[in-house]
């Protein structure tokens, strides 16, 4: 049992056309020369590059992935402040993590082999880096991840209750608030008890009141993606209508 990592440059396609060869991948290398070591001095060891992302793995606890990934997201921060004023790029980058059961060994062929992971858990984990630039969020955990963290250790809220692409059983998400310092950060941690509240009234099918509790928290902090993407749905269920016996509050998600 270990938890793995998912992190990816977001929109790395725009920022990489801006770019010849040589400079996309003296970008690239600068940014993982800064998250790898990050990632080892959480007691993480790095399976793989993917161009612009990284695929990590921590044995010890999930408290090692998580803190790693707010280090990850504060060190992205302190490179995005002075990444203008030296004529670099500026980006933002997402990550996913689970935890569970996984074999680790080697794949390929007699001429071509190298180690790796693999498991539902692994292809879960993917899915909810990539989940991080839908609800725009910078770092978003399992369900699995989440009930083995030390409970006072990190500010948690809980997303949504989502199946994902090639799985059929829901799992709740939740988004984990640590490194954003900035004002988005602070309106977020001011109102994860409002946000439960109208999560758990969206929960009950008590859309109206949903809604306005979400267009709340929205009105207060523009940048709250999760709260948007719940109006949203509001609104269409009660314009809609809804079958309120086969409704589950489950969203699918067919993108990977």
């Amino acid at each position: 049992e270990m938890s793995i990592l998912f992190c990816d440059i977001r929109s790395f396609t725009s920022i990489s056309e801006k770019m010849t060869p040589a400079h996309n991948f003296g970008f690239v290398n600068a940014y993982l020369s800064r998250i790898g070591p990050v990632i080892r001095a959480h007691g993480g060891y790095i399976d793989k590059f993917m161009g612009d992302g990284v695929m990590a793995v921590f044995q010890q606890s999930p408290d090692d992935a998580v803190t790693a990934a707010v280090a990850m997201q504060q060190e992205l921060h302190r490179y995005n402040e002075t990444a203008a004023t030296e004529g670099r790029h500026s980006f933002q980058a997402g990550i996913g993590i689970n935890t569970g059961q996984m074999m680790l060994g080697t794949l390929g062929e007699a001429d071509r082999m190298e180690g790796s992971v693999i498991s539902d858990a692994v292809n879960l984990a993917a899915r909810l880096e990539g989940l991080s630039k839908y609800y725009d969020t910078g770092i978003l955990i399992s369900q699995h991840t989440k009930q083995m963290l030390d409970k006072d250790r990190f500010c948690t809220r809980q997303i949504d209750l989502v199946r994902v692409k090639g799985k059929d059983q829901p799992v709740a998400i939740y988004e984990i608030i640590d490194p954003e310092t900035d004002k988005a950060g602070t309106l977020k941690r001011a109102a994860i008890s409002r946000f439960d509240e109208a999560v758990t009234l969206y929960r009950n099918q008590e859309f109206p009141a949903a809604l306005a509790a979400f267009e709340t928290i929205l009105a207060a902090n523009p940048q709250d993606g999760p709260a948007g993407i719940y109006i949203d749905r509001c609104r269409r269920l009660i314009a809609d209508g809804w079958d309120a016996a086969r409704w589950d509050g489950v969203e699918t998600i067919e993108t990977k």
